[in-house]
């Protein structure tokens, strides 16, 4: 005899408790929802639903690759992100919350000014931020950089995805470098970034599905996690307008440290942080303001 939808759900629930998935029931709720290509709440209403052997197969399938540890992002190739849904495999970092307070805070930036607004997003992974800029900042033109060529095609099919890719040019390179190849790129009213921020001593202390699944070269931050933090305060100051935003997430507990490194380059003023629903300080912000006598102020 065959399994109902409810029935798979129960034992597809308890295998996943049994490996301490922390939420086991929406987890297993998630990947029914995707064998049979609906939406979890659907799942109630078709309870009773036979599946057949393909189904049951597939399902207990990627059951089982969950309870491995295998993130169910990647399995189900999708995360929500500000509201919109995104595409992700191995090739990218799976999109945070956390992140969303730093897109919100351009966001908010942003309100009021002129509509042809240009952003660089460096980093950009799935495309998560630069996407959700344009689609939330309508006149927003975004350049979006990464120097992983797996991540671009990813953040390309997002961009396709929302309707966007009109307005994000994607470049492919280190950091800065790809802008200096591009005769049309011009300075920019912000730069945000998400910049891989763990110390590579802390990587393998990090629970095993994101140490062993999601691409290091996204999290691996340096002997102290800040490198990426004063290249972009320094590199900055050749594609920052005056006046121009530096926004970037941090990691917890980086945040005095990051307001010292855009200190110390003697060019940001308006030093300051968001905070998370929690409190805690997640994106460190600064404007860019260089001196008129060729000094640094």
């Amino acid at each position: 005899m065959g399994m109902n939808v409810m029935e798979a759900l129960k034992k597809g629930t308890w295998v996943l408790k049994d490996k301490n998935i922390p939420v086991p029931r929406l987890e297993a709720e998630m990947l029914m929802a995707h064998v049979l290509k609906c939406q979890r709440h659907d799942l109630y209403l078709a309870a009773d639903r036979e599946l057949d052997n393909t189904q049951t197969q597939q399902y207990f399938i990627l059951v089982e690759k969950r309870s491995s540890g295998y993130p169910i992002q990647y399995i189900i190739s999708r995360r929500e992100f500000m509201g919109l849904d995104f595409y992700v495999d191995q090739r990218v970092l799976i999109p945070r919350a956390d992140t969303e307070v730093l897109v919100e805070y351009v966001i908010e930036w942003t309100s009021g000014q002129n509509s042809d607004l240009h952003i660089l997003d460096l980093g950009t992974g799935s495309g998560a931020i630069a996407v959700s800029l344009a689609v939330f900042i309508p006149g927003a033109y975004v350049t979006a950089a990464d120097i992983s060529p797996g991540a671009l095609e990813v953040a390309r099919y997002n961009a396709r995805l929302h309707g966007v890719q009109e307005r994000i040019t994607f470049l492919e390179g280190d950091m800065f470098s790809p802008l200096s190849c591009c005769p049309g790129i011009r300075s920019f009213d912000a730069v945000v970034s998400n910049p891989p921020y763990i110390p590579s001593g802390d990587i393998e202390m990090l629970e095993p599905q994101v140490r062993d699944y999601e691409p290091r070269l996204a999290l691996d931050g340096g002997n102290d996690g800040l490198w990426f933090y004063d290249r972009l305060a320094q590199g900055c100051t050749d594609w920052l307008k005056p006046g121009g935003l530096l926004a970037v997430e941090v990691g917890y507990g980086q945040s005095e440290a990051v307001k010292s490194i855009f200190k110390s380059a003697g060019c940001y003023q308006n030093i300051g942080a968001a905070k998370d629903l929690a409190g805690i300080e997640r994106v460190v912000y600064a404007i860019y303001i260089p001196s008129t006598d060729g000094r640094w102020l």
